[in-house]
């Protein structure tokens, strides 16, 4: 069993558990002393997601994809070790079936691609599982329910009555949020690239209003 985990076609997966228990007995280590090597995590991501499940399954771009993922539902330091370890265990699999038909393990190159759309694919789903039993990942520098009143972008389709689509803003702290906004009068229309004015929060996505049409009332 060593000898086939320490094989130079399954190094990528190995030192992918390694940093996984590496960072585990590191966090053990420092909170002791009071610290979190999780905070630190969470700080280096200057990205943002504010919308529901509804929205996220219906809109594409960087929120379809990081919502595909789970990262907008679990902490970056869990959701880190959590792919690291579906990745190696996936690669580690991969090798261990295909060495027991074949008798040889998969070189690197076909069993990397194997494993990233393996792990990717597991982290995405059992992250929305995990994170039913943790808190809403929400931003550090300002909360949710402030964004009313503050201008952002369309970056991502056009945005309807019943159809939102994608915009993003930056708050004071350099902070980059996105979310999913829709016209709050019926009949208005915002395209890539448009200014909206958030005024309320809905179910699903913020309801919004065209940047002229607020300047002028």
């Amino acid at each position: 069993m060593i000898e086939f985990l320490l094989s130079d076609a399954n190094t990528l997966y190995t030192v992918a558990i390694c940093i996984v228990i590496g960072l585990g007995l590191v966090e053990g280590l420092a909170m002791i002393f009071g610290l979190s090597i999780g905070a630190l995590f969470d700080g280096i991501s200057p990205i943002d997601m504010d919308f529901e499940l509804e929205a996220e399954i219906s809109s594409g771009g960087l929120t379809g994809i990081l919502g595909w993922l789970a990262l907008n539902r679990l902490p970056l330091m869990i959701w880190f070790v959590l792919f690291m370890t579906c990745f190696g265990l996936s690669g580690w699999t991969a090798n261990y079936l295909f060495g027991s038909l074949f008798g040889v393990l998969l070189p690197t190159l076909i069993s990397f691609p194997v494993a990233l759309a393996v792990g990717l694919t597991l982290t995405g789903r059992i992250g929305k599982r995990l994170a039913r039993f943790m808190p809403k990942n929400e931003s550090s520098a300002i909360n949710t329910d402030t964004f009313g009143g503050r201008i952002a972008t369309i970056t991502l389709g056009t945005a309807r009555v019943g159809s939102p689509s994608e915009a993003s803003f930056v708050d004071s702290f350099k902070q980059k949020h996105y979310v999913m906004v829709e016209p709050i009068e019926n009949g208005q229309e915002f395209h890539v690239g448009q200014q909206v004015v958030l005024v309320e929060k809905g179910p699903n996505s913020w309801l919004a209003t065209n940047m002229e049409a607020s300047t002028e009332s």
